[in-house]
């Protein structure tokens, strides 16, 4: 399927991430994983930013309570308040392993906060998954990966879904509502080498996955099964996460990025970089917040 998104705001990021729709204030919040920067579009369609100071990457933000957001930053886990920028430290699983970063995370349906670290030099499978409590202890999902991405979780919460990049697969996991204990690790669906690399993932209210795929330039809906149901042709080829948002959480929202290495020359002044977005039809679910103290 091709459709054509429209771009909602012009940014220029590197390399856009995690889009998260805030329910109360109908706004899109993104983030510039290189900036490092977290931008959120309001519904007046002001684009605000914040750079945040004393760290290198921003892999991933879930939002918090108390009108905060969590971030994942080099150093690890860390409270930001929007208002007055203040940042505090809240966890750190990984224990500042040298050469490994944070990068995605998400909230499940339980409120406990699931996030994924990297090899920076994209090399070793030095990558953790990590399920975060409220109070800031740690548990580990699972490991031995390259580059972790995208979880993403089924309607009801029974199902853990993951992004092993470099394996170019998705795995899902059986997740029990009261245990953080990851069961039954096995292929949801694997990728081509024209298929480019499995990032961001998030789920629709009927069940479906959505993968972004970076340097393929596209989007796949899978059914709870593995069955391909859709796919959407983007017009830039570093496509990274998308998430669902608007009054009737029907609206895609699409992240993007631009690099010398990926990005076409004839690129170079298109879309990559901007946040993009999309009519689906299809209802979204709203990310949990995370209740921390």
């Amino acid at each position: 399927m091709t459709l054509t998104p429209r771009i909602v705001a012009q940014t220029r990021d590197r390399l856009g991430e995690s889009p998260l729709w805030h329910q109360a204030e109908q706004a899109i919040y993104w983030t510039d994983l290189y900036g490092p920067i977290l931008h959120r579009l309001g519904r007046d369609g002001r684009i605000e930013s914040w750079t945040i100071p004393g760290t290198s990457f921003i892999g991933s933000f879930v939002f918090a309570s108390g009108g905060r957001v969590m971030l994942a930053i080099d150093t690890g886990l860390a409270l930001f308040e929007p208002g007055s920028g203040r940042i505090t430290p809240f966890a750190d699983p990984n224990a500042a392993r040298e050469g490994v970063i944070y990068n995605d995370s998400k909230i499940d349906r339980q409120g406990r906060l699931w996030v994924g670290t990297l090899d920076l030099a994209e090399a070793e499978p030095r990558g953790m998954l990590y399920c975060v409590d409220a109070e800031g202890n740690a548990r580990l999902g699972d490991g031995g990966f390259t580059v972790c991405n995208g979880p993403a979780f089924s309607p009801d919460g029974g199902v853990l879904y993951f992004s092993d990049s470099v394996g170019r697969r998705l795995l899902a996991y059986d997740l029990a509502p009261g245990t953080p204990v990851l069961r039954n690790r096995r292929v949801f669906a694997a990728l081509g080498p024209d298929d480019g690399i499995p990032d961001g993932l998030t789920v629709d209210a009927e069940g479906g996955l959505w993968c972004a795929h970076y340097g393929a330039g596209r989007l796949t809906r899978f059914a709870p099964d593995g069955t391909v149901l859709m796919v959407i042709d983007l017009p830039c080829p570093i496509v990274t996460s998308m998430g669902f948002g608007g009054p009737d959480m029907t609206t895609l929202y699409v992240t993007t990025g631009w690099s010398p290495g990926v990005t076409r020359a004839e690129d170079e002044t298109g879309p990559g970089g901007a946040l993009l977005a999309f009519d689906t039809g299809i209802r979204g679910l709203p990310e949990p917040v995370f209740a921390v103290g």
